[in-house]
């Protein structure tokens, strides 16, 4: 039985679809005005794992991520860098879905942008207007909170004067605006200022506040009910209590019956964004790590808490992630034996044994960190067994490694094109190292041979004195070379 942590309730429940065989999903995507950062590729990366577990569960997901192309600091980037906010959305959302396939993201259902939903916003606003929930001042319209009377109990019950202090230093559509009747009430339509983008709406020349964008394309794209909403545990407050207030408000209907929250990827234990600076790119850190071990990384810790990075936590990532690619490697190259041991219908047994803890702590609200343990404890006794006690294994023994492996990694993605990525990765045995050290020194003997030949001594002479610096030693003699 699946269950999962949900933020409106404060507690793990089964989960139940609205429909038995499909999963109805919203996750708030990248606000496209920079490059993509740990903390973009973290919650991308839950998702994608939420997404390959309820598939594997049997579930057709429709998964539909977000792409904000519209807002205060998009128009705010833009105008520093000389460019329309266009030029400037194109160019970032290109790059964010190219570091997606780096990191092996599956598909979307869909990705719609904000600005292509507009026409439904401005219908959104003016059913709000209609039921008396919402309303225009001068040319902008807001939603009124007071109208919602659950709304200050969604996710956490602040003192009300804390609650108006923090919205108002933490939401820019609460900060919008001198003229609303609430100061806690927030910005459905913005009016334009001189020189903003704008669209037309039965109000002004305007665009739409950052809370409508996600409420309008949730329920134009998936429906007035959805089963699970995704996103940052930042986007708790204000986000997604004014994505509820407003959808509900809008149909009378539960907008999302499980709100899932991921934590956020630190830097020296402070969280990393774009507005503290302390960011590291994807695209900076796939050039040091290999951008598997960048997911493995981000999956190695519980999806609700937030993970440090630091160069430390990414070398032992690497090591570890490195260790399972090698064993694997290694029993895919063993010639097979024909006769079955009770050594090798033990380790069977401990596969199916690792199959079944997997599904079962992923059953506990998608528990990766304690899934991948079972998977290394299993690696480690294989490593153990059939490498360092050089166990004879069976054609069966492999098939059955290989296929519980392609299953794991239905849910893990770490292993994109494993039989090609086993087969090209690394130098795996100490004779398949020595052989190919030896291999180099010779060919690099030979080339001082060859310029001796020339009489181009110089280089020649370098080249034995870098190689006694390692502590090689190459000795020239009449025909040849001693090494």
């Amino acid at each position: 039985m699946l269950k999962v942590y949900n933020s409106l309730t404060f507690q793990k429940e089964e989960f139940k679809p609205i429909s038995p065989n499909e999963v109805l999903m919203y996750v708030c995507g990248p606000t496209v005005y920079g490059s993509p950062h740990l903390g973009h590729a973290k919650s991308a990366v839950v998702f994608d794992i939420i997404r390959k577990y309820l598939e594997f569960k049997g579930f057709n997901v429709k998964l539909v991520k977000n792409i904000t192309d519209i807002d205060d600091k998009i128009i705010n980037r833009a105008n520093e860098k000389g460019i329309d906010t266009k030029t400037l959305s194109e160019q970032y959302t290109k790059e964010y879905f190219e570091i997606m396939d780096v990191l092996n993201i599956e598909k979307d259902y869909l990705n719609p942008k904000a600005t292509e939903t507009i026409d439904f916003m401005v219908k959104f606003i003016q059913g709000l207007i209609e039921k008396g929930v919402a309303y225009e001042k001068n040319g902008s319209v807001y939603f009124s909170v007071n109208s919602f009377p659950k709304y200050k109990t969604i996710f956490q019950n602040l003192d009300i004067e804390e609650e108006i202090e923090q919205e108002i230093e933490e939401d820019q559509d609460v900060a919008f605006g001198e003229d609303k009747l609430d100061p806690r009430d927030f910005a459905l339509w913005k009016k334009m200022k001189e020189g903003e983008p704008y669209w037309k709406s039965p109000w002004s020349k305007g665009r739409p506040g950052w809370h409508i964008e996600c409420s309008a394309m949730a329920i134009y794209y998936l429906g007035e009910t959805i089963d699970i909403h995704g996103g940052g545990q930042d986007l708790k407050f204000p986000h997604h209590r004014n994505e509820i207030a407003q959808s509900e408000s809008f149909t009378g209907k539960t907008f999302a019956n499980y709100f899932l929250h991921n934590g956020f990827v630190n830097l020296d234990d402070e969280k990393m964004s774009k507005s503290l600076g302390n960011i590291f790119s994807v695209t900076e850190v796939v050039k040091e790590f290999d951008p598997m071990v960048v997911r493995f990384f981000l999956i190695s810790s519980h999806y609700r808490k937030s993970i440090n990075y630091s160069l430390e936590n990414m070398k032992q990532i690497e090591k570890n992630y490195e260790k399972l690619l090698n064993t694997i490697k290694k029993i895919f190259q063993i010639p097979p034996i024909k006769e079955r041991s009770s050594e090798v219908d033990n380790l069977l047994l401990k596969i199916n044994d690792t199959e079944s803890n997997i599904i079962e702590v992923m059953d506990d609200d998608f528990n990766t960190p304690v899934a991948i343990a079972e998977l290394l404890s299993l690696i480690r006794e294989l490593n153990r067994e059939i490498l360092e006690k050089n166990l004879k294994i069976t054609q069966e023994f492999k098939d059955k490694f290989f296929e519980f492996m392609t299953k794991i990694d239905k849910i893990f993605g770490i292993f994109p094109n494993l039989e090609q990525r086993i087969s090209e990765y690394g130098i795996n045995s100490m004779d398949e190292k020595d052989k190919l050290i030896k291999a180099l020194l010779n060919i690099i003997a030979e080339t001082r041979v060859k310029l001796r030949e020339k009489k181009i001594f110089d280089i020649s002479d370098d080249i034995r004195e870098k190689l006694k610096e390692l502590g090689i030693n190459i000795e020239d003699l009449k025909e040849g070379y001693l090494l």
